[in-house]
């Protein structure tokens, strides 16, 4: 079992940094009008696709996790919710050029080689269109053995702070582009999701438990080091 397949099976909706709240502050500030076309890039098990949509939004979401394709369509389902919701990968989108009006994206295109989903979400954008992804960052360089802790455990590509992430942005065919300054993890709030799905069987399997185990480890361990960032990208 890999960390992705973990999630899915903890019914995890809002793993990426900040967590829900965080999600809804920034889809806040950057107040999509209303029936604007926006592609979910890893849609998890579907929470943000289905908050995207109550705004009146016209929702695409995709995740490459077969289980959280499944949750997501069954959140949608519940919520009567119009959501186009297929299994597809980032770095290669299934869909033909200039479809969005906006991509939105958050803990993802750290699990991507190079600047590939970057590119895929340049083409898929309208010449208007505009790239919203929160990733994420960390305060200072880490040393290979750090590194190595992370990407065996998360299968994350990036491991960037904030001027790593522009550098990854300026091999991309995006050519405006902004970031927001590090912001370190907070602890989030209690947060409460009704229509969460959760494997309870999970915590009766060892390997489970220690992966769970492991991932607490290691946030508590990196917690002073981890944080995210904004990034904003124009395609015109």
């Amino acid at each position: 079992m890999d960390y992705p397949t973990l999630l899915a099976r903890l019914g995890e909706g809002s793993a990426h940094p900040g967590g829900f709240q965080a999600t809804k502050e920034l889809i806040g500030q950057i107040d999509f009008p209303r029936g604007a076309a926006v592609l979910e890039s890893g849609c998890g098990t579907g929470r943000t696709a289905c908050y995207l949509a109550s705004l009146g939004l016209n929702v695409t979401a995709i995740d490459r996790n077969e289980d959280m394709i499944q949750k997501a369509t069954h959140r949608a389902r519940l919520n009567g919710l119009p959501i186009r919701i297929m299994q597809a990968d980032a770095a290669s989108l299934p869909f033909p050029d200039e479809t969005f009006d906006a991509v939105f994206t958050e803990s993802v295109t750290a699990f991507t080689q190079g600047s590939s989903a970057l590119n895929e979400y340049w083409r898929v954008l309208k010449p208007t269109g505009v790239l919203y992804d929160r990733e994420l960052a960390f305060a200072k360089k880490l040393t290979a053995a750090q590194k190595k802790k992370l990407q065996s455990f998360y299968g994350l590509q990036h491991l960037r702070t904030v001027p790593g992430w522009l550098k990854l942005l300026s091999t991309s065919k995006f050519h405006k582009y902004s970031a927001t300054p590090f912001s370190q993890l907070k602890q989030q709030a209690s947060d409460n999701d009704p229509l969460r799905l959760v494997d309870h069987e999970l915590f009766s399997k060892p390997d489970a438990v220690a992966m769970m185990m492991t991932n607490e480890r290691l946030m508590t361990s990196f917690s002073k080091l981890m944080g995210s960032v904004v990034i904003t990208a124009w395609k015109g």
